[in-house]
């Protein structure tokens, strides 16, 4: 009796502690309505001799609600960082007051943290994943690109729509400034917000037995590496069943449009606009010089089989997660997912990405002039380009 007692005490002071926010988790909210996601009209050229259809248009979809509208947002957001925790406390008010009909969900960490501070908040227990998916609506991401790839290693299956406010290193998958968030979150909202299909991979690990050992979603790329391994690995490359190089080096990347600009880039991969549905293979540090990058239909079958008589050892990275060692005579097996990530993205995509490769990639950038070290304020004449 006195253990029970002493139990209840620690629960009752850890409540006590949390602001009596242990209790606030989402096992009460109804399980959310899918959203309607249809495919914009085209638009019709104005003033033109011959008329022609916008083919960008036709491939990004629209978002509307059915009903009432949504239930329940997730707010991810990145850590140790003070502005981004500033924005995510104004974002959540904000919401609160606005909307007081949307339930606003935070993962566990952030929620202990902002409980007393937000006493409105919910959240789901950690490791429940399947909850995510079964209330959430949209999710709002305050962060880099890794806070986005966060958000999709939440969804194994269908992913809700992604608001992603760019307060990370780089941010080329992050379409919004975050001063702005009140129009845009208002836009998704009231469903008048344009929708941006990115494609993920599916990745299944295969034992030397041809058993299933692992699957799972890939938003950028799936890596097959020697990692910290001294001697190059030798990797046997099937396409669609078919052998297509077996490869000596460091390794092979296999990614998505979304991940072209991620690794893959610093492998010499080219940059694929997100609208083009394909695969790239891209070797790392390949020991033959003419294996160059591939771009696949979207429909292949990638098979990556660690040779048997292979000197290095091989690991598996996703999206950059270690992912285990793959021993000789094991394969990884790598075909388009059939769930791909949702994001909220600008009206203009063709401007917006010209933009974001240009200011964020610096897009064939030449040299600079003036160098102050060298030519103080001279600027060459064109001749000198």
């Amino acid at each position: 009796m006195f253990l029970s007692f002493a139990r209840r005490s620690l629960w009752a002071s850890a409540r006590r502690g949390l602001g009596f926010r242990t209790i606030a988790t989402t096992t009460d909210i109804a399980t959310k309505t899918l959203p309607q996601i249809n495919r914009r009209q085209p638009r019709q050229s104005e003033g033109a001799e011959e008329s022609w259809v916008d083919s960008e248009s036709d491939q990004q979809y629209s978002l509307r609600w059915q009903g009432t509208g949504p239930k329940t947002v997730l707010l991810v957001k990145k850590s140790d960082s003070a502005a981004v925790d500033s924005a995510m406390v104004s974002i959540t008010r904000w919401l609160h007051a606005t909307y007081p009909q949307i339930n606003i969900v935070l993962e566990p960490l952030v929620f202990t943290q902002y409980a007393g501070q937000l006493p409105f908040v919910r959240t789901i227990a950690a490791g429940d994943h399947l909850e995510y998916s079964r209330v959430v609506d949209f999710v709002i991401t305050l962060g880099g690109d890794g806070t986005f790839l966060h958000v999709s290693s939440l969804f194994q299956r269908e992913v809700p729509p992604i608001v992603p406010f760019s307060m990370g290193t780089l941010g080329f998958l992050l379409p919004f400034n975050v001063a702005d968030f009140q129009p845009q979150l208002r836009n998704v909202i009231e469903g008048t917000s344009t929708v941006l299909p990115r494609m993920r991979l599916t990745y299944a690990k295969r034992l030397g037995d041809g058993s299933l050992d692992a699957r799972v979603n890939v938003t950028n790329e799936a890596c097959i590496h020697r990692g910290t391994y001294p001697h190059l690995t030798t990797i046997s490359c099937y396409l669609n069943g078919h052998l297509l190089t077996t490869s000596v080096g460091d390794g092979i990347i296999v990614g998505t449009p979304t991940g072209s600009t991620a690794y893959s880039l610093s492998a010499g991969g080219p940059i694929v606009h997100p609208l083009v549905s394909s695969i790239v293979v891209a070797p790392v540090c390949p020991r033959s010089l003419s294996f160059r990058p591939l771009m696949l239909p979207s429909s292949s079958r990638v098979t990556l089989l660690v040779h048997p008589k292979s000197r290095g050892r091989a690991t598996a990275y996703i999206d950059g997660r270690d992912c285990g060692e793959l021993k000789h005579g094991e394969c990884v097996e790598i075909t388009q997912s059939p769930y791909p990530l949702m994001c909220v993205n600008r009206d203009d995509l063709a401007a917006g990405w010209a933009q974001d490769i240009n200011q964020l990639l610096k897009f064939n950038r030449t040299f600079s002039y003036p160098h102050d070290s060298l030519y103080g304020s001279h600027i060459p004449d064109d001749d000198d380009y």
